[in-house]
């Protein structure tokens, strides 16, 4: 891509990317994993070409499914040949920016980070920075015993890093200064757990809700299935759906009703919301939004584009229309999809 191509408008911007794999849904809708991995990477790669960063909290374990590695390879790709020489060589190159909550960054090697230092940034939050008191924080050692107080505090912590995400953080480091991480300007959603997922609420529910609230950009390709099929289908419908009580989560995710119970026993830390407090929210954030989407949204298409782009199953129509959508609205420069 030569230096005229490659608009600056969203250079040292963050835009945040939920997706995760839901075999079942996919292949329910004539789709596969490489369906979906395609998706992304034509997403990815003109955002990272622009300066762009991407936060994605994926894990690190080399699955399949996994589409952290992707990522990184795409990126590691691009800043190579960036280096190469010529017109573009001093051009930046957007990193991935890999939020991570305790326990999980616990399986990030120091060798994995070395490895990936050049293209990806790991944010690792803590048990301490979403309010849990010193005398209340689970030792690194006992991350796997299983206890009440490990679950809580895993929950909270998870839920406390998807809110820090969505505000910026500012992270001290020792002898140098301190580091500013900027929220993201816009999310993309697809796919995601809304059974057997970890945490107060489906993954996708609350980082769609925390991105409402901050009036950002929200890019919902409910086509492919998962928790964004059902955000879709709320932001389409009428009424409430049962996906959005508790009774709903509790009968298929016991972890839900078990959470409920630790929060009486424990104290919740300020801006960590209970399972009922985080579905009343969303449903409240997608009633006035029924009547004009595409303004609720942000997404910088009409009207009918946005409900399209609701309800697509077309990997290069959905890539196109949520290129369109960061035109409008971020200065991405427009490509074909």
């Amino acid at each position: 891509m030569s230096r005229r191509h490659r608009s600056r408008a969203i250079a040292d911007q963050v835009i945040a990317l939920s997706v995760s794999y839901q075999r079942a849904h996919l292949l329910a809708r004539g789709l596969g994993l490489e369906h979906l991995r395609e998706l992304l990477m034509r997403l990815a790669r003109p955002l990272v070409r622009q300066g762009a960063s991407l936060a994605y909290g994926g894990h690190w374990r080399e699955t399949e499914d996994n589409f952290t590695y992707d990522l990184l390879r795409l990126t590691s790709s691009e800043q190579e040949d960036n280096s190469f020489g010529g017109a573009d060589t001093d051009l930046k190159i957007g990193r991935i920016i890999n939020h991570s909550a305790w326990p999980n960054y616990l399986e990030v090697s120091a060798d994995i980070e070395a490895r990936w230092i050049n293209c990806c940034r790991i944010i690792r939050v803590k048990q301490n920075d979403v309010g849990i008191p010193e005398a209340h924080v689970v030792a690194d050692a006992d991350a796997k015993n299983g206890s009440d107080r490990t679950l809580f505090n895993a929950a909270v912590t998870l839920s406390g890093m998807r809110r820090l995400t969505v505000t910026g953080m500012s992270i001290p480091i020792p002898d140098v200064g301190t580091e500013t991480v900027p929220p993201p300007v816009a999310r993309v959603i697809l796919g995601g757990k809304v059974i057997g997922y970890s945490g107060f609420l489906p993954g996708i529910f609350e980082e769609a809700l925390l991105t409402l609230e901050a009036k950002s950009p929200l890019y919902v390709l409910g086509g492919f299935g998962g928790a964004s099929e059902v955000l879709s289908r709320a932001l389409l419908g009428t009424g409430r759906l049962p996906e959005f009580t508790q009774e709903w989560h509790q009968e298929r995710t016991p972890e839900v009703a078990k959470l409920a119970s630790l929060s009486a026993q424990f104290n919740l830390p300020p801006q960590v919301r209970t399972t009922t407090a985080s579905l009343d929210a969303l449903h409240a954030c997608i009633l006035p939004a029924r009547g004009n989407l595409s303004a609720a949204l942000k997404t910088g298409l009409s009207e009918p584009e946005t409900h399209e782009l609701l309800q697509i199953r077309d990997v290069g129509r959905a890539v196109q229309l949520v290129r369109k959508g960061l035109a409008a609205q971020l200065g991405l420069q427009s490509l074909p999809a």
